[in-house]
C-alpha cells in the first residue's frame, strides 16, 4: 500500500514542459553553496535551484508542528511539555524553540536570496528567468510574512552572502512597513510571473503559483488593515484602502477559477486523501511517504493513543472553551478538530463523542471522566500500513493557504470596507467554488455550507472510498445555519448568538463572529489563530476569557488548566515574540522587543 501511495503521489506531481518528476522537485539537494556564475547557466539548472527551496519548507521550524506551540485560547500544552514556557506564557528571549523558528526561517530566506541572485546574474542564459524568480520571491515573501507577524521589526536581507565572516548579516531591524512593502513587491512580481493553475503547463500542486501570490496579497493587506485599525497609525496606506485591496485580491483568486472547497472538510488533513486537498489548497508543503519528510504534525495534532496504530503523543489538547465555539450541528468540524477518543493497541477507538448532527446537546451528555479532548486536526489514524508506522512515514502535507481562507478574507474585508456584510442570499444557491458570491454573507456561508457535508460512517473511521452524505447541505436554517441580518448562528448554550452577545449592528456582529468562524475552520493550522488575535489587539482578552467563561456543557470554566497558567501570565507585550537573545548577542545592531 505504501508503494502504491508513492506511485500515486508521483503521478500527481509529474511536471510537463520545463519541469521534471516529483523526485527532482521534492528531493533535490540545495545547491545554494555554489556560485551563481558556476551553477545557474540554463533553465534546467535554475529549475533545480528553485526546486530545492521547497525542501526548506519541510523543516518543522518553518512549517509544521514546531511553529504552532505558542498557545491560544483553543489549545493547551500538557504540564510535561511546556517547551520552556511557551505553554504558559512564561517564555523568555532564550527560548530554544523561538530561536529555531527565527534561524530556520532566515536559513530558508538565505536559500531564496541565493537562488534569486544566481538566476539574475545569468539571466541572459535562462529563458524562463522571471518564472523561476517569481516562485523564489513568492516563497521568500511567505517566510518574511511569518517573521514580521511574529517579531515585528526584523532585519530585511535580500541578497546572498557577500562576506565569508557573515558581517553582511549584522544589520539592524527594519521597520514593519519596510518589510511589508517588500513582501507586497515580491508577491506582486510572483503574481505576474509564476506558473498558474489555470492553463500553465508548468503548474504543479505544491509549487508557488500566481494564485498563491494573489491569495497571500489578500492576506497581507487584511493584516495591514487590521494593525492600522488596531494602532491608529497608517502603514503604507490607510486601512480602508488595504481592506479594498484584500477584498479585490481574494476575488481575483475566486474569479480565476481552479479552486473550490473540497466537499468533505477532513480531506484537507488526512494523508490518505491528499488528492482531494489539491482542489482547495493554493499552497502546501508537500511531504512524500517513505522519504523521511512526512512531518510530525500527526504525532502532535492527532488522535491521542497507540502510536503504532496511528495515535499521537497528546502534546496538544483542546480547551473546554474551544469546544464551546461550535454549534450543535457543526459536528464535522467539531468532531474532527477536537475529538474525545483514544486509539487502542488493537487499532480500535475508545471514548465518547457526539454523533454526527447531534441535535439535543445537554449538560448531562457531556462526560467528565477526565479523558482529554485532543487537537485531532492532522490524522495518522487509521494507518494505511501498520507495519510501516514510522513517525514521519505517512506523507501528510501541510496546507499553508487554503481556498477557505480566501473566502473568509473576502468576507472580513468586505464587511470592513462597506461597514456591513451586504445582501444575504441563501447558501443553497451558492456553489463551493465561490463563483457566485456577492457579499460577505455569501462568502462565509459557502464555508458553512461545506461544514454540513458528511462521510458515510463515523467521522473518526474515515471510511474509503468516500460516500458523501449531502442530506443536510441545503438545511440553511437547521444545520450550521446561514448567517443573515440579525442572525449569526447559535451559541453552544442554544441561544441565538446575536442576541446572546448583545450585538447592536450587523457590522459589529460580523466583525466579531468572523474570527470565531476562522477559529472553527483553521484551528492548529500554521499560526493563524494567534496572528488573528494579535492583529485585532485582543490576544490578552481572549486568552484570559478561557479562565472566566463558563462552558455551557459543564456549568463551569476550564477544567484542565491549572493556575497560574497562560490566562494569568499573558501580557500585552506577548503580542510580539522576543528576538532570540543569542541573535542579539552576536549582532549588536539588534534591539529587543519591549517586555523581554
Amino acid at each position: 500500500m505504501i508503494k502504491n501511495r508513492i506511485i500515486n503521489k508521483a503521478a500527481l506531481l509529474l511536471l510537463s514542459g520545463l519541469f521534471v518528476g516529483c523526485s527532482d522537485f521534492l528531493d533535490e539537494e540545495p545547491k545554494s553553496s555554489l556560485s551563481p556564475e558556476v551553477y545557474y547557466n540554463n533553465d534546467s539548472e535554475a529549475r533545480i535551484g528553485v526546486n530545492s527551496l521547497y525542501s526548506t519548507l519541510k523543516n518543522n521550524f518553518v512549517t509544521g508542528y514546531d511553529v504552532k506551540y505558542v498557545p491560544t485560547d483553543l489549545i493547551l500544552k500538557p504540564a510535561w511539555s511546556m517547551e520552556e514556557g511557551l505553554g504558559d506564557y512564561t517564555f523568555s528571549s532564550s527560548n530554544d524553540r523561538l530561536l529555531k523558528m527565527w534561524k530556520n526561517h532566515y536559513l530558508a530566506i538565505k536559500d531564496c536570496n541565493t537562488t534569486i541572485d544566481a538566476i539574475e546574474a545569468n539571466r541572459d542564459k535562462i529563458p524562463s528567468a522571471d518564472r523561476f524568480i517569481g516562485e523564489a520571491r513568492g516563497v521568500r515573501a511567505f517566510l518574511y510574512f511569518d517573521l514580521v507577524r511574529w517579531y515585528g521589526d526584523i532585519p530585511l536581507v535580500l541578497h546572498a552572502a557577500t562576506s565569508p565572516n557573515g558581517d553582511h548579516l549584522k544589520v539592524p531591524r527594519d521597520k514593519v512597513s519596510v518589510v511589508l512593502q517588500q513582501i507586497i513587491d515580491d508577491l506582486t512580481f510572483a503574481s505576474e510571473n509564476s506558473v498558474s493553475k489555470n492553463g500553465d503547463n508548468g503548474y504543479q500542486y505544491g509549487r508557488f503559483s500566481r494564485e498563491a501570490a494573489l491569495g497571500l496579497l489578500a492576506k497581507v493587506h487584511l493584516y495591514i488593515a487590521s494593525i492600522t485599525d488596531r494602532d491608529g497609525e497608517i502603514i503604507l496606506e490607510d486601512a480602508k484602502t488595504h481592506y479594498k485591496k484584500a477584498m479585490d485580491y481574494a476575488k481575483m483568486v475566486i474569479d480565476k477559477g481552479g479552486y473550490k472547497l473540497t466537499d468533505y472538510y477532513p480531506d484537507m488533513f488526512d494523508y490518505q486523501t491528499e488528492n482531494k486537498a489539491q482542489e482547495e489548497s493554493l499552497f502546501s508543503s508537500v511531504r512524500l511517504t517513505g522519504d523521511g519528510t512526512g512531518g510530525w504534525a500527526g504525532m502532535v495534532f492527532g488522535i491521542l493513543g497507540e502510536i503504532s496504530m496511528g495515535g499521537s503523543w497528546g502534546m496538544a489538547s483542546s480547551t473546554d472553551f474551544h469546544r464551546s465555539i461550535y454549534e450543535e450541528s457543526d459536528s464535522i468540524r467539531r468532531l474532527w478538530n477536537c475529538p474525545r477518543v483514544k486509539v487502542m493497541p488493537d487499532g480500535s477507538l475508545q471514548g465518547w463523542d457526539y454523533p454526527c448532527y447531534y441535535q439535543d446537546l445537554k449538560p448531562e451528555n457531556e462526560k467528565t471522566d477526565g479523558m482529554v479532548f485532543s487537537i485531532g486536526k492532522f490524522r495518522r489514524y487509521p494507518l494505511v500500513d501498520p507495519a510501516s508506522y514510522n513517525y514521519q512515514n505517512f506523507g501528510m502535507d501541510e496546507p499553508l493557504l487554503r481556498f477557505a481562507d480566501i473566502l473568509l478574507i473576502y468576507a472580513e474585508a468586505y464587511n470592513e470596507y462597506y461597514q456591513g456584510p451586504g445582501v444575504y442570499t441563501p447558501s443553497s444557491s451558492l456553489s463551493l467554488d465561490g463563483k457566485s458570491i456577492q457579499s460577505a454573507y455569501d462568502a462565509v456561508n459557502v464555508v458553512r455550507k461545506r461544514a454540513r457535508i458528511a462521510n458515510k460512517g463515523n467521522v473518526h473511521e474515515d471510511l474509503l472510498p468516500r460516500e458523501y452524505i449531502y442530506d443536510n447541505v441545503n438545511k440553511i436554517d437547521e444545520c450550521v445555519p446561514d448567517w443573515k441580518p440579525g442572525f449569526y448562528g447559535y451559541y453552544s448554550n442554544g441561544m441565538e448568538t446575536y442576541i446572546y452577545r448583545g450585538y447592536s449592528s450587523d457590522y459589529q456582529a460580523f466583525r466579531e463572529e468572523i474570527l470565531w468562524e476562522r477559529a472553527r475552520e483553521f484551528v492548529a493550522e500554521t499560526t493563524d489563530r494567534w496572528c488573528d488575535l494579535v492583529r485585532r489587539g485582543i490576544l490578552v482578552e481572549k486568552l484570559r476569557d478561557v479562565r472566566t467563561t463558563v462552558v455551557p456543557y459543564l456549568g463551569k470554566a476550564e477544567r484542565f488548566l491549572s493556575a497560574p497558567s497562560y490566562p494569568e501570565n499573558v501580557k500585552e507585550y506577548h503580542q510580539l515574540l522576543p528576538i532570540p537573545q543569542s541573535e542579539i548577542d552576536s549582532n549588536d545592531k539588534l534591539i529587543q522587543n519591549p517586555g523581554y
